[in-house]
């Protein structure tokens, strides 16, 4: 009787542990690229029953500034077995997390997104981004590159961009409508000034001006690209455009004033520093961007009028003033030497 006794007990913890094992259990989500409030404080609505439902109740959220159910209800969306569009769920998860300063989880979500599109433009582009704007140029650029070539396949392009050696007119045969991938071409457009390459970067400028004809950023960025390569009319005619849609732009301004000094209207470059600043800083600058175009001589001057209008104060353009006299007396020293060079010769 004891036996049969133990033998049922045993029946029942093993017919309770069958029952309690067999209850459904909740979906299984990858938390690893959520980073927010507690999850059980963020909603108490029924999971949902789809990938679409879920990425909407997302949409929802994002719009409704809640960043954290966004997050949560994206990452319930890659949840389901029969996903279709993980790629663009983790290209909105990595906005939010870039949004919030959290590069890392950005990069991490940009990255899932290739490896289930490769063609994934945006989240190409973002990468691109990224890694330019972290000193990682060579990375920064190949991803560029690839949006480019993505955004040619979805505009059944043929002409795409190698990585190797590109020509103006190889950019100049792409093809961009309002959905292409502005930032990129503006991206290597900055890339190719930084190597000189100015003929480069007007090509990829003007690409991005075709997609984004009234962008400040990249009629600002054609213009310092014309400076940079001594187009001071056109520098001027696109940096003017830029300041028209935002006057008070501090960097568009001192852009502005630096081609007129390209130019040696000097007096109208005066006349935009004092804009934002007194009449001492204003000469101080003016000096120290003429040392930088190479020419000491006529800075001087300037430098010694922020000094008068301003001795007992401006150290920095007393700095600037001796970088100045010292650059001018190894320039005489130079050609003096080259002078008796000259005359020692048979």
């Amino acid at each position: 009787m004891k036996m049969t006794k133990t033998l049922l007990g045993l029946l029942v913890a093993i017919t309770l542990y069958g029952c309690a094992s067999q209850e459904p259990q909740g979906p299984q989500y990858d938390l690893s690229l959520y980073d927010g409030r507690p999850i059980d404080t963020l909603t108490s609505d029924v999971m949902p029953v789809s990938e679409k439902e879920a990425i909407t109740r997302g949409d929802v959220a994002l719009r409704n500034n809640n960043n954290d159910l966004a997050l949560y209800e994206y990452i319930r969306a890659l949840s389901f077995p029969d996903a279709q569009y993980q790629d663009k769920t983790l290209y909105n998860i990595g906005r939010i997390h870039e949004s919030r300063g959290n590069i890392a989880l950005a990069e991490k979500a940009y990255t899932m997104a290739v490896e289930y599109n490769p063609d994934n433009v945006k989240a190409l582009e973002q990468l691109g981004a990224i890694y330019s704007k972290q000193g990682r140029v060579d990375e920064g650029k190949s991803y560029f590159l690839r949006a480019l070539n993505a955004d040619q396949v979805r505009l059944k392009n043929s002409k795409t961009l190698a990585g190797g050696l590109i020509m103006v007119q190889d950019i100049n045969q792409l093809k961009v409508d309002k959905a292409s991938p502005a930032m990129a071409y503006m991206g290597l457009g900055v890339l190719s000034d930084v190597d000189s390459q100015h003929k480069l970067a007007e090509a990829y400028y003007l690409k991005a001006l075709e997609i984004k004809p009234n962008s400040m950023k990249g009629m600002m960025n054609l213009g310092y690209s014309y400076y940079m390569s001594g187009q001071y009319d056109k520098a001027e005619r696109y940096t003017l455009a830029a300041l028209e849609k935002d006057p008070n732009n501090q960097k568009g301004q001192n852009n502005l004033a630096l081609i007129y000094l390209g130019k040696n209207e000097v007096k109208k470059a005066i006349n935009i520093f004092m804009r934002s600043m007194g009449a001492p800083e204003a000469l101080n600058n003016v000096g120290y961007f003429l040392i930088l175009q190479g020419k000491p001589d006529k800075a001087i001057p300037y430098l010694q009028q922020a000094i008068d209008k301003k001795p007992s104060y401006y150290k920095l353009a007393n700095e600037n003033l001796e970088r100045a006299l010292a650059m001018v007396r190894e320039e005489q020293e130079k050609a003096q030497s080259e002078v008796s060079t000259t005359m020692v010769k048979p």
